[in-house]
């Protein structure tokens, strides 16, 4: 892990968050192929939709139930926390400085990330936590979570007063046999956003119990406005879990415009 020191930054919600921001949660989620000129669409001009085969990109789908958020890892108190909350994320794995489109070539003296497209969180405190200090586009919905040890399943459906509103996702996932990840390995990751005119760049470092697999365990419903948006397919190419994941992130820079 980077050492960095500290900053505190004060919400429209009242809250005070420290940043670099810590979280602990689970996850599970899947990758899925989507028609690459629909993906450009949503991209800003400095990106790229990364190319898994000629005309073809792809998008990741991932349920998160966080279990901190903010406060030291190494804290016994909850000092600094936000409550807990859950999320669902889209996201388009992308190239930025991309001088080509083609599949693997497309990497060559490029950097890749995730644009987040879409990212429905269940607390207004998270909504502002990700819009006003990364740009993050969340939104209110309902989210239910079950991570259970045969399966994590997330379902997303608009946020309502009264009941549930209309489904958008409804998304499953069983761990992989086969594990890849553990508690002693890091992962450095790359996001980007938008934030006024620019275009930020969001460094995460991740670590803990993640595991990668086939699509065997994973099924996806998905509302067909949000299919036809990204131009998916809804069978997946791959699946991810994570029982047990920390992770920081640090404050986006700038790198280029929106």
């Amino acid at each position: 892990m980077t050492t960095v020191e500290p900053t505190r930054r004060r919400l429209s919600t009242g809250h005070e968050v420290e940043l670099p921001l810590e979280l602990t949660f689970a996850m599970g989620g899947i990758t899925v192929p989507a028609r690459r000129s629909r993906l450009e669409a949503v991209l800003p001009d400095d990106l790229s939709a990364l190319a898994i085969a000629p005309g073809v990109g792809c998008v990741a789908l991932v349920g998160i139930q966080y279990h901190r958020v903010g406060g030291r890892f190494d804290d016994t108190e909850d000092d600094g926390a936000l409550e807990p909350y859950d999320e669902f994320a889209v996201i388009v794995p992308a190239v930025r400085n991309g001088r080509t489109d083609a599949p693997g070539a497309q990497l060559v003296g490029s950097e890749i990330g995730g644009y987040v497209h879409w990212l429905p969180v269940t607390t207004d405190a998270s909504v502002a936590l990700g819009r006003e200090i990364w740009g993050y586009p969340k939104e209110r919905a309902d989210i239910e979570i079950d991570d259970g040890p045969q399966r994590f399943q997330c379902v997303v459906a608009e946020d309502s007063d009264d009941s549930r509103g209309r489904e958008w996702v409804r998304l499953a996932v069983a761990p992989p046999r086969t594990r890849v990840g553990t508690d002693h390995r890091e992962w450095t990751l790359w996001s980007y956003t938008t934030m006024g005119d620019d275009l930020l760049r969001t460094r995460a470092e991740i670590w803990g119990d993640i595991s990668f697999g086939t699509p065997i365990g994973a099924t996806l419903e998905i509302d067909s406005e949000l299919r036809a948006q990204l131009a998916c397919w809804t069978q997946p190419l791959a699946r991810l879990s994570g029982p047990r994941v920390r992770a920081r992130l640090h404050p986006g820079e700038p790198v280029g415009k929106a």
